[in-house]
């Protein structure tokens, strides 16, 4: 049997109870939410690394397509220089006429 000692008792700890329970409740919603911002933040970090990543590529690619075009071009005008000392060095060579 319950004294009406111990009813007021439980009566005066059940507000104090109520507030811990809600307090914890909301405890775990306010981590929830911090750990779902951290999770977004991470997302969009990692996306922005992406993004850099993709173009540091491009550029690189653009580099060395450059460097190709550069190289070819080069290679294009020495082998004409090769071509134009050999047919003057040449008697009855060939002679380079455009029209």
């Amino acid at each position: 049997m319950v004294r009406s000692l111990d009813m007021q008792q439980v009566l005066l700890q059940s507000n104090a109870v109520e507030r811990i329970q809600q307090v914890q409740q909301q405890q775990a919603d306010v981590q929830q939410r911090h750990f779902e911002a951290q999770l977004a933040e991470e997302k969009r970090s990692l996306r922005e690394k992406v993004k850099d990543l993709e173009e540091t590529e491009q550029l690189r690619i653009r580099e060395e397509e450059e460097r190709g075009k550069k190289e070819k071009k080069h290679g294009e005008n020495s082998a004409k220089k090769k071509d134009e000392a050999v047919s003057d060095n040449e008697p009855g060579g060939k002679v380079d006429i455009k029209v």
